[in-house]
Formats: structure tokens, C-alpha cells, sequence
């Protein structure tokens, strides 16, 4: 079994036609696992190369096995258990400190009383403790603590479980050109096992500061969830068909049921849209199914997908008591969102120079129960809908010096009771901005960056006079220096 599989897992290493180069980084306990260089598997932590997504499509278990296969040719069947002597823990600091045009009092409201005026800094903003990778030959974990030191919204921070999963994965092989991958998982954020960075879990700019204006932007349910927003516990099984010439051709699918998770949170979310909403809190009141579809296609130094992917979630209105999430009743408020995304990505693999580029637009179609508190009229059922567009780029030099940037777009149906009225008084969700990113690589496990966000409109505000508080929008223009280091 450990022979087919390392033939398996060298043939793999050939797919997209990926090579191991010296720089980037990851999560440092695959690249101990696995004796790879960080580079074979991200263009940075978390962009993934067609090698890092079959490692993941292989639940994480890929390994280095000359050690386990000595072991088991010594002493045969004797040896019931064989457990990797390379750490599966990892940690990962981040740090950051931000400047918002307006200072933290644009944002508005009382959620800012514990923050400074403006150039505040968290160290840390967050640590995360991993533990990642093999556990049996076909099962494997990505499982992630984070505390996080608190933000606008106040409080001493925490912690909690980020999004984390465990893997059963088997692949099976069908002639020279045909592989099939299977996997059944248990996670807690919708999109966690994606293999793109298109997804809510995974998309560009990957990172913010909690004092960031973004964090004050309405989005849809699932976009929301990312991170374990939620506390949710999901089961669901994945299947991806690679085949044809040089196995170039990769076709995916995954299906996921969401329910409430009990005791994955210290502190639960208490808003749905944004830091400032009076909405519901992510209850589901039942079932939430999540369904992926996704195509890739690989040709020399190129790899391009088209997906879409769609989740279903009925949400208990913020009349419930949401200190108690076992608490039922009050009206139920419905979230469907669909997505259609796509990745260009290119990769030159001796020069270690990498471009991705990537675009996926999520519509929200809503509908609230009679009686809601966050319908535009409570008196009656009513409907709307929310749109988020995210069009962004990134580039690579020598695995060392990296530049990206994008646009992003928010708009939809007007509603003070789901959205925060300190903003425009119409309850406006429309928003809009570019940002651009340049990041710099010292070392594989080192990242600085240091990003600038310009807005053109914010929480349907453009100039100052449609402003409830007279802030315009440039007065949410952010900047933003990150700082991350992992072992």
C-alpha cells in the first residue's frame, strides 16, 4: 500500500507541470511533512499552485514515507502504527497597525469607545495554533486555534477555532490519464476546502486589520462565514475527476449540509451584515446546504478555472435571545447566495516568478419572516438582495517581492434594519473601493506588506453631505502594515 501510494504521490507532483523552488511560504508543517519546499504547493500563503491544491484534494496526507517504509520492511507486521516524527503543529503570528482616513470615530457608533482615535496597533492581532497534516495514510486534519487580540468592536479578544477541518480522502486511479479523488470531511466554514482562491475562506487580500473600515461593510451570509464567523459544523463529500494528456484537465465537485456547532466560540458573533449591524446572528433555525461545482484546465505554464457554487440558509432573526444558541423561535429569515467566479493563473517555474489573476461576483437574494425586526417594514414579509463583486490580482518576483491589488463592489436593496443607519440613513449597503498591496518576502515563513484602500462610495455614502455623520468617502480610505511569521 505505502509503494502505490508514493508511486501515486511522485506521478502527482507532475501535475501542472510544477517544480519545487526555493522560496514562498505556508503552513511550515506540510513542508515538514512532505520535505517540499513551500513554493511547490502556494505563490504565497494562501494562493495555491495546482501541486498545493492536489495536496489538499489528498485531505493534507502526503508524506515523505522513506523513514515509515524502512520501518515496515524491518519489522514487518509488528508495526500496527506508524506516526510521523516531524511536528503536525504550527503557529502563525500576525500583526498589524492602521491609519483610517477619519480616524476610528467615521466608523461611528459606540463599537469603537475601546480603540484609540486613529494609528492603532495590535500586537498581536492574532496567533494561530495548527495542527495540520497526516494523521492515517487517508485520513487528515487542518485544525486551527486562533486567539485574536480583539478590534474596533471592543473587548479583550479570545479564543476560538478558525476554520479548521478533518479529512477521509482516497484516490483512485483509472489508466494512465484518469485519476479520481474522493473525500468525505467535517468543517466549520463554508468554502474551507475549496482548492481556489475565489472563494469567501480563501480570496484576496487574504488578510485585514480589525481596525480596518472593511470590517464595516455589509456582505452576504456565506462571504460573512469565512474564518469560522459562524458557529457552524458542517459534514459533506467532495469528488475531483483529473483526466486527459498529462492529466490537464481537472473537474470538481463538493456538497456540504451546515448546521449549529455548540461550543466552537468564546465569543460569538453578534451581528450578521457587518461589526455594526443590528441583524441576525447566524442562527441557523435548520439544515444549510452548500454545493460547489468547479472546472481546470492546465496547459504549459498556465491554469485557468471556471466554477459557481451556491449555499441555502435560513437564519433566526435577531428577536431571538442570541446569548443562547440553543434557543429556538421567532421568525425566520431566509439568505440564498450564488456565486460565479474564475482564476487565470500563471507560473514560471525557473525564474520563480508567478501571476494570478481572479474575479467572482456573489448574489444575495433575501427574504424576511413576518415579523422580522430587520425587514424594511416589519409588518409584513418582504424581500431584497445583496451583491459583492471582488476583482483582484497578484504577482510574484522571485518569490520575494510581491505587488497586488483589486477592486471590490457592494450594492443592493436599501435596508436600515439588517444595515447600519449611522452611515447614510437610508440603510445603504452600497460600497465601493480599489486597494493595492506590496508585500515583501525576507525569509519563506516572514511576510510584510503594506496595503492602501481607496473608497468611492461607503455604506451608500459618496460625499460628505449624504453622510448621517458628515463624513464623506474618503474619510474610510485605510492603510494598512502586516506583519506575519509562522514556524
Amino acid at each position: 500500500m505505502y509503494f502505490k501510494k508514493k508511486k501515486l504521490i511522485v506521478a502527482l507532483a507532475a501535475v501542472g507541470g510544477m517544480a519545487l523552488s526555493s522560496s514562498a511560504w505556508a503552513l511550515p508543517s506540510f513542508a515538514r511533512q512532505t520535505g517540499w519546499s513551500c513554493a511547490a504547493c502556494h505563490t504565497s500563503y494562501p494562493q495555491l499552485t495546482p501541486m498545493g491544491r492536489m495536496f489538499k484534494l489528498l485531505g493534507f496526507t502526503t508524506t515523505n514515507l522513506q523513514r515509515q517504509q524502512k520501518l515496515q520492511a524491518k519489522f514487518g507486521n509488528s508495526v500496527g502504527v506508524l506516526l510521523s516524527r516531524v511536528s503536525q503543529f504550527s503557529i502563525f503570528l500576525q500583526a498589524s497597525a492602521t491609519n483610517v482616513a477619519g480616524g476610528q470615530a467615521a466608523l461611528g457608533g459606540t463599537s469603537n469607545s475601546y480603540t484609540s482615535p486613529n494609528n492603532n496597533i495590535q500586537f498581536p492581532q492574532q496567533v494561530s495554533l495548527f495542527y495540520a497534516g497526516e494523521v492515517t495514510p487517508h485520513i487528515g486534519s487542518f485544525l486551527h486555534l486562533t486567539y485574536s487580540g480583539g478590534g474596533s468592536a471592543g473587548g479583550g479578544g479570545g479564543f476560538s477555532f478558525d476554520d479548521s477541518s478533518i479529512v477521509w480522502t482516497h484516490p483512485w486511479k483509472f489508466g494512465t490519464n484518469n485519476l479520481l479523488v474522493t473525500g468525505v470531511d467535517v468543517n466549520n466554514t463554508p468554502t474551507a476546502m475549496d482548492l481556489w482562491n475565489t472563494t469567501p475562506d480563501w480570496q484576496a487580500p487574504f488578510f485585514y486589520s480589525d481596525y480596518s473600515s472593511w470590517g464595516a461593510v455589509p456582505m452576504p451570509f456565506i462571504e460573512n462565514s469565512a474564518g469560522a464567523g459562524y458557529p457552524l459544523v458542517g459534514v459533506g463529500t467532495y469528488a475531483a475527476d483529473i483526466f486527459g494528456p498529462n492529466k490537464a484537465n481537472w473537474l470538481y465537485a463538493d456538497a456540504d449540509v451546515y448546521t449549529n456547532g455548540q461550543g466552537t466560540r468564546t465569543n460569538p458573533v453578534g451581528g450578521f451584515a457587518h461589526a455594526f449591524a443590528i441583524g441576525p446572528t447566524g442562527r441557523l433555525s435548520g439544515a444549510a446546504p452548500y454545493v460547489r461545482l468547479a472546472y481546470q484546465h492546465d496547459w504549459g505554464n498556465w491554469n485557468w478555472e471556471v466554477g459557481a457554487y451556491g449555499m441555502w440558509s435560513s437564519v433566526y432573526d435577531n428577536s431571538v435571545d442570541n446569548t443562547l444558541y440553543n434557543k429556538a423561535g421567532g421568525p425566520i429569515d431566509t439568505f440564498d447566495d450564488y456565486d460565479l467566479d474564475t482564476q487565470l493563473q500563471w507560473l514560471n517555474i525557473n525564474d520563480n516568478n508567478n501571476l494570478t489573476v481572479r474575479a467572482s461576483w456573489v448574489n444575495e437574494q433575501q427574504q424576511f419572516g413576518a415579523g422580522s425586526t430587520i425587514s424594511p417594514n416589519s409588518s409584513y414579509s418582504s424581500s431584497g438582495n445583496l451583491n459583492y463583486f471582488n476583482l483582484n490580482a497578484t504577482y510574484w518576483y522571485h518569490d520575494h517581492y510581491g505587488i497586488q491589488g483589486g477592486y471590490r463592489n457592494v450594492w443592493g436593496s436599501a435596508n436600515p434594519g439588517l444595515y447600519s443607519a449611522n452611515f447614510s440613513s437610508s440603510g445603504s449597503p452600497d460600497t465601493s473601493n480599489e486597494w493595492i498591496e506590496a508585500s515583501y518576502l525576507p525569509w519563506w515563513n516572514t511576510r510584510l506588506s503594506l496595503r492602501y484602500v481607496v473608497y468611492n462610495k461607503f455604506n451608500g455614502v459618496g460625499a460628505p453631505s449624504s453622510s448621517v455623520s458628515g463624513y464623506g468617502a474618503s474619510s474610510y480610505n485605510t492603510l494598512e502594515l502586516l506583519a506575519w511569521i509562522a514556524y
